[in-house]
């Protein structure tokens, strides 16, 4: 018999105008587990706006715009919106990241498995921010998100985490939870492959007169930008010629560095070698990631890291931390160069490394593009459909 899914999240790759990692996965997953018998019915939730023309896959997709909703209130409608779907229809298997806790209000019988990727706590622990260090006005609607994404994860049939290192940090953070399985995120090895061989990088790239370094992820602490930058002031001086790309949305700027602030971080000589590219999209990403001499993923702590993998596919040369979900998957030397989190002289070292011997990255680059198969849509998706009728065919257990 076809198995009924039900999938929930709040971004989704050619449908949502702001796509992280969560989105690209999803939107290479969704087609690949209706190619293996599952009939999915697709709930996107965004702010912003959407492109509803082409969604492979997906049986029907529900778009919800909260754009305009205050923040409490749209926390409330994205589960009670998601519990109406559920009931209006039957469902086998009900897959939802934690995030915004979604699912929270599902019922208690309903075939849940919660996707762990990140959590406002978790984010929130990473980048070493209190609830006191926020806005005072933004803190019931992170009291309630919190409270709804741990109500999502103790009420689950069970629990898909995407690392070794998020089932570890998740059960310190929520302590009891179903049964756990560890499934990792996939991307679109032959699209990206394809991208990177063809496409441009985007406006604003530097010229060819200096190696460059490309930092890719949100402008946040928690994603190293700071450490990213500071690593570059070191490596400005032993490289003359080295310049920085930073791609990726920015952070809030009432609790992350803004662009300034970060360029106050760089000798005044070398600031006009740093250029802002912002968040991008589409195949423009894997031209950029193409066309740098590194590209450094240097997160406190990353649940997975599916950029990473992104950058392994393409063939470029990469740095990223150790401690974290990027454990699954990297090995200092073979592949990349791995070095401690929040450690930007250990990150300079990494990346004059790489610009000292380019053949040796190269090397580097080409085995771990060779090893990427494994994270292409389809196996992953046969791993997840086999993780989820294990948790869901057991009682819950302790993590």
């Amino acid at each position: 018999m076809t198995e009924r899914w039900l999938v929930a999240t709040t971004e989704y790759a050619g449908v949502t105008s702001y796509t992280g990692g969560i989105g690209r996965h999803y939107a290479a997953l969704l087609p690949a587990l209706a190619a293996q018998g599952a009939e999915i019915d697709l709930v996107v939730f965004t702010e912003g706006p959407v492109d509803v023309n082409a969604t492979p896959g997906i049986r029907r997709l529900v778009v919800h715009r909260t754009g305009g909703m205050p923040r409490l209130a749209a926390l409330l409608h994205r589960p009670r919106a998601l519990r109406r779907a559920y009931l209006a229809d039957t469902y086998d298997r009900v897959l939802v990241p934690e995030w915004m806790g979604l699912g929270a209000l599902l019922p208690r019988d309903a075939p849940l498995v919660t996707n762990l990727a990140t959590g406002v706590d978790l984010a929130h622990e990473i980048s070493g921010l209190r609830l006191t260090d926020l806005p005072a006005s933004s803190r019931p609607a992170v009291v309630l998100q919190s409270r709804l994404e741990a109500r999502q994860v103790r009420r689950s049939a069970g629990i898909v985490a995407i690392s070794h290192a998020m089932a570890d940090r998740a059960e310190r953070i929520w302590g009891r939870m179903p049964r756990v399985e560890v499934v990792r995120n996939c991307i679109d090895v032959a699209a990206v492959r394809h991208a990177a061989a063809t496409r441009r990088p985007p406006a604003g790239w530097p010229g060819p007169d200096g190696p460059i370094a490309l930092f890719l992820g949100r402008a946040e602490r928690r994603k190293g930008v700071v450490d990213g930058v500071d690593a570059f002031a070191r490596v400005a001086q032993l490289h003359p010629t080295a310049r920085l790309v930073l791609a990726g949305a920015g952070g809030d700027d009432r609790f992350e560095p803004s662009r300034a602030a970060l360029l106050d971080r760089v000798p005044s000589a070398a600031r006009d070698r740093v250029t802002f590219l912002g968040h991008v999209s589409g195949d423009e990403l894997y031209g950029a990631v193409a066309a740098a001499d590194v590209v450094m993923c240097p997160s406190r702590w990353e649940g997975f890291g599916n950029v990473a993998v992104e950058v392994m596919a393409a063939g470029a040369p990469l740095v990223v931390t150790s401690g974290s979900g990027f454990d699954d998957f990297c090995t200092d030397g073979p592949d990349c160069l791995m070095v401690p989190p929040a450690a930007p002289d250990a990150l300079a070292a990494a990346l004059a490394a790489v610009l000292d011997d380019p053949g040796a990255a190269r090397r580097r680059a080409a085995h771990a593009a060779a090893g990427v198969d494994r994270f292409a849509p389809a196996p992953v998706a046969a791993d997840l459909r086999a993780a989820v009728d294990r948790v869901l065919s057991r009682v819950a257990i302790p993590a």
